[in-house]
């Protein structure tokens, strides 16, 4: 199960993480995420070897057979994604708060 979910930008910022590495254990032939804060990431196989390419997410993962839990690297989730459309933040001074005072 996956949770905490946020792009890999917006965790390297929150974790001061400056790189990072994907990483091959020569002993179980598992790859894995590091960082230079000493976090270590699961890397879903979607990943690419080079990192580049790609938008990520990272996101905390339970595995669903009680395994131990751990942030994992990912490509973030838009294959069934028809359209998109983002909007600017408006300024704080223009919000509106309560939209029945604002008709």
């Amino acid at each position: 199960m996956f949770s905490k979910t946020q792009s890999l930008q917006a965790f390297a910022y929150a974790n001061g993480i400056t790189s990072i590495e994907k990483v091959l254990n020569p002993n179980t032939g598992k790859k894995f995420i590091a960082t230079n804060t000493d976090i270590t990431m699961r890397v879903a196989d979607k990943v690419n070897d080079d990192l580049q390419g790609q938008d990520y997410s990272v996101s905390w993962f339970a595995p669903e057979d009680g395994g131990e839990a751990s942030w994992m690297l990912h490509t973030t989730g838009t294959a069934n994604v028809l359209g998109k459309l983002t909007f600017a933040a408006a300024p704080a001074t223009t919000r509106v708060v309560d939209f029945e005072h604002a008709i």
